[in-house]
């Protein structure tokens, strides 16, 4: 590129430390042409396509390099084979990325799906069974448990429950101060 003069010259556009960790994340830290890790050498990220040829920074498009590989290679591409075998990696890296966001997507909601059934047995043990919790006493409850734990709330709830009646009476105190004072207490 020195001998080319400036006006013919690519202007390249500066690869954020977000994209050029991704691409070291993704590539292990390791230089993949010739294999040596950090922090043994220095590592940079060298695009598949040369921006001279119109290479473009996108993570399809860029691996990591040690600093002598990537000055040495200049703005030679790769191999067909050898691009396509980084594109099939990192294509599988995706995919493999897009099936561990689901799992967790799906865990996620198996985990509020959980919070609502506990916040609905506690709901049951508070109240008669053809009452149900407000959403502002479904927020109370949720809060709560995440303060002191299922258990803990549930037996304090039949605690609450047995001293908010009276001979079938309800005690003019609240079920959540009733709560509150049994779990606290």
């Amino acid at each position: 590129m020195a001998d080319e003069p400036k006006k013919n010259r690519v202007k390249r556009k500066p690869i954020s430390k977000a994209l050029r960790f991704e691409v070291f994340k993704r590539d292990c830290f390791t230089c993949q042409y010739c294999g040596r890790k950090a922090p043994d050498v220095i590592l940079e990220v060298d695009h598949i396509k040369p921006v001279a040829e119109g290479g473009k920074n996108t993570l399809l498009n860029l691996i990591t390099s040690c600093k002598d590989c990537n000055r040495g290679k200049g703005k030679r591409l790769l191999t067909e084979k050898q691009t396509l075998e980084k594109e099939r990696k990192q294509l599988e890296e995706a995919q493999e990325r897009r099936e561990q966001l689901q799992m967790m997507m799906q865990w996620h909601d198996e985990l509020l799906k959980i919070e609502d059934e506990e916040i609905d047995y506690i709901g049951k043990t508070l109240l008669d069974e053809e009452l149900c919790l407000t959403e502002s006493g479904r927020r109370i409850v949720r809060k709560t448990i995440k303060q002191f734990g299922f258990e803990p709330v549930l037996t304090a709830a039949k605690i609450a429950k047995d001293q908010y009646e009276d001979n079938g009476e309800r005690l003019k105190k609240t079920w959540r101060h009733c709560l509150q004072q049994n779990v606290q207490g």
